[in-house]
């Protein structure tokens, strides 16, 4: 826990700086994103529903972490920390302050090993949340289960997957279900055409889809801009 704690608190001096740059650079449409010092960036990705995402490494971590940034026009939203088997160890929602950490040892961890040796995978497992200094805990049950339909996406060849999974949050349990895909080289999900059904039975339809990938030095790494399905909001 205190590791954890750590790892997310030497990341937020990178954000608190980087909030002020990317408002302007969403205009100026060249901001660049620098991750903190001992760590490496390795992939940007740029999805529908106006969202970018950026993955690096840091000293210290074990073997198979790695972190995600995302963004829309408006700069960062989400800062995500998983492992080699993505299991969501630690989150920061970057507009709410909302933190979460998994807890652990999960019931049924969540295991990519599992889903791509037997194109399914069960989990049940706990976060830990933290708003505004009042902890709550939120359950998630669920499966991702392979289609046996691999896709080719900007170059990168993924499996389709569907998925459901069920969580409890302080207003009552809601649902999230839809297809995502999974890059068995790099060992990571990306979103996809997801449903999500409130406790009050409104359903809420995203696709946040993977678009264009880009790795060191190709075009569009590090990007702060995102490109796809942004509207009128750039204009």
């Amino acid at each position: 826990m205190a590791r954890l704690a750590h790892s997310i608190a030497r990341h937020l001096t990178l954000l608190a700086s980087a909030g002020g740059v990317i408002g302007v650079a969403a205009m100026a449409q060249a901001a660049q994103i620098t991750p903190p010092a001992g760590c490496e960036a390795f992939l940007t990705v740029q999805s529908r529903g106006c969202m970018v995402s950026h993955y690096w490494t840091c000293e210290g971590d074990p073997a198979g972490e790695h972190w995600r940034l995302s963004l829309d026009v408006d700069g960062p939203m989400s800062l995500s920390h998983t492992d080699r088997e993505f299991r969501w160890l630690e989150s920061l929602d970057l507009r709410t302050g909302l933190r979460s950490h998994l807890v652990q040892p999960e019931i049924d961890p969540a295991s990519l090993s599992e889903l791509l040796e037997t194109g399914r995978d069960s989990f049940t497992f706990s976060l830990s949340v933290s708003e505004r200094d009042a902890p709550f805990t939120r359950d998630y049950s669920g499966f991702d289960a392979l289609t046996g339909d691999p896709v080719e996406i900007d170059g990168e060849v993924l499996a389709r997957t569907e998925f459901a999974y069920t969580e409890t949050t302080p207003d009552g349990t809601r649902s999230t279900v839809g297809n995502q895909y999974v890059s068995p080289s790099l060992r990571m999900f990306f979103g996809g055409t997801e449903t999500l059904i409130l406790p009050s039975g409104e359903e809420i339809s995203y696709d946040a889809s993977p678009v264009d990938f880009a790795r060191p030095n190709e075009v569009g790494f590090l990007n702060a801009l995102p490109l796809y399905d942004c509207g009128d909001v750039l204009s």
